[in-house]
């Protein structure tokens, strides 16, 4: 894989995977909720809290991971966000990346303790 390719997967995988993460989280995460509330959930052995944790902890990971190729393809390029595609198109998506990979990653753990912490199944 050339250079150039391999910034443009990196410029795209720090952008795309951290709302993906936070969308499968979050589904997943009420998912299991419900399940833990149902009267199956004694014959499947639904813990909300384990799965929970297993589900922040993996979302997390590929924020970071997330994170981390938006600051390797911001790092890649030497060019201003205003100069002319590819190095300028490639800064420019790296930094709106590089900022919203930590508006999801506050958005995970808030939801991610908040489902750990909060008791799922009571009457409303």
């Amino acid at each position: 894989m050339s250079r150039g390719r391999a910034v443009q997967v990196f410029q795209f995988a720090g952008f795309f995977v951290a709302p993906a993460a936070w969308f499968a989280q979050h589904l997943v995460g009420q998912a299991i909720s419900q399940a833990s509330c149902s009267t199956v959930a004694v014959s499947w052995g639904v813990s909300n809290r384990a799965w929970q944790i297993v589900l922040l902890a993996a979302a997390c990971t590929l924020i970071l991971l997330s994170e981390a190729a938006a600051v390797a393809a911001f790092r890649s390029t030497g060019a201003s966000y205003e100069d002319p595609p590819p190095d300028g198109r490639i800064r420019l998506i790296a930094i709106a990346a590089m900022t919203t990979n930590l508006i999801y990653l506050v958005i995970v753990l808030l939801d991610g303790v908040a489902s750990i912490v909060e008791i799922a199944c009571r009457q409303a």
